[in-house]
């Protein structure tokens, strides 16, 4: 096998390649990997991996030959710049982490691993050059964190930034990812990243795929996994572990959320990491977040499908609906796409892979950005005695 290249034009990376006015006839399956200026197709052995939860996306791409790439191509080399391809759709945009090759007296073998644009984000430590984040909401703490690494920062259809965070200290070490993630939750939103590697702060999707999850019809192999160990029957939240002097409003601090489809009695107390400027509204969000997150992350479906894309041929996207019939599953008819890899091999021929939950596995978790001293809260009152 011969590593096949196209010499193309410059062309803005999300424009269908077009060569003498006229589209590319391509196979929509064909991988491409776009670097220096050249396309490089006929990969054997493919794994590109897109998420909904957390960035990068990423991608390892090989292939073998009797003799060494002839010197009219040019190996991508790590740290290249690069874009991958499924057919016309672009599905990466980052850089090569790292190339090799290996071989013997018979056998010569390239292989390419790369992640989208957001690995700096995750792989680097947050600037920030007073140390403190005076005030800002998510999206303008993520846009001056992705600045120094030329990210876009986009909120997703219907996606709001969240409150502002006031006098918020950086811990050395801290990398931009953690502390994006931590403002993406306080606003209730994925942080992900996009095929032009952008990273977008959105809701839980909303969009439906064409086609779905079908035994019998598109499925190779299949897990559904239902689990009660995880699932209480009645989860207590409460702001204080300890409140000795009872001098704390008891009703501003603890509140319950009832899972109804537990079978039996099952108590769990959870103490939040700090006191929310309204205690009772954080309370409550959190207990009622825990039990349906618990809920959510008990069904879990794996999938191999044997396509890479649906009915009306759009490619298998994260933070999509997708239509589930398989047996065991019992989370629902419609699940979020977790996760898709999509994969090609001579062994295994093209799939893709993909995890799928229940919407309200991904609800982001309620967390307190600007927690408050319970010093400043005012004890509780004694309840006046009844008139005579």
């Amino acid at each position: 096998m011969t590593l096949t290249l196209t010499k193309l034009p410059t062309l803005p990376i999300d424009t269908d390649i077009v060569i003498t006015g006229t589209k590319l006839n391509r196979d929509p399956d064909e991988v491409y990997l776009n670097v220096n200026d050249q396309q490089l197709g006929g990969w054997e052995e493919i794994e590109i991996t897109l998420h909904a939860e957390g960035f990068p996306n990423s991608f390892t791409v090989s292939l073998s030959s009797v003799d060494p790439i002839d010197g009219r191509t040019i190996v991508p080399r790590a740290g290249d710049k690069c874009s991958v391809q499924i057919g016309n759709d672009l599905v990466i945009t980052g850089y090569v982490d790292r190339d090799s090759e290996t071989g013997t007296d018979s056998s010569h073998t390239i292989t390419l691993q790369g992640r989208g644009m957001t690995q700096d984000l995750v792989d680097c430590s947050a600037e920030w050059e007073s140390g403190q984040i005076i005030q800002g909401n998510a999206l303008q703490i993520a846009e001056k964190l992705a600045l120094p690494y030329g990210i876009a920062v986009e909120l997703g259809k219907g996606a709001k930034p969240g409150p502002d965070a006031i006098g918020w200290m950086l811990n050395y070490g801290e990398t931009g990812a953690d502390i994006i993630q931590k403002f993406a939750r306080n606003a209730g939103l994925l942080a992900y990243e996009d095929s032009r590697g952008h990273l977008i702060l959105a809701t839980v999707g909303k969009t439906k795929a064409a086609s779905g999850v079908v035994y019998g019809t598109n499925v190779q192999a299949w897990s559904a996994e239902n689990s009660m160990d995880g699932r209480y029957s009645e989860i207590v939240c409460c702001a204080e572990s300890l409140n000795a002097l009872s001098d704390l409003p008891g009703s501003d601090f603890y509140d319950k959320a009832v899972d109804p489809n537990v079978p039996r009695h099952r108590l769990l107390y959870v103490v939040v990491e700090n006191v929310a400027a309204d205690p009772r509204v954080f309370t409550s969000t959190k207990a009622k977040w825990d039990a349906a997150r618990r809920a959510g992350r008990s069904a879990v479906v794996h999938a191999m499908v044997d396509s890479w894309r649906d009915k009306n041929g759009k490619l298998w996207a994260p933070n999509t609906i997708v239509p589930v019939n398989l047996p065991g599953n019992r989370g629902g008819k419609e699940l979020v796409l977790s996760e898709v890899s999509f994969r090609r091999s001579s062994e295994g021929g093209t799939t893709a892979d993909m995890l799928l939950m229940p919407r309200a596995a991904f609800v982001p978790e309620p967390i307190v950005i600007n927690p408050v001293s319970t010093a400043d809260i005012k004890p509780a009152q004694p309840t006046p005695a009844p008139a005579s």
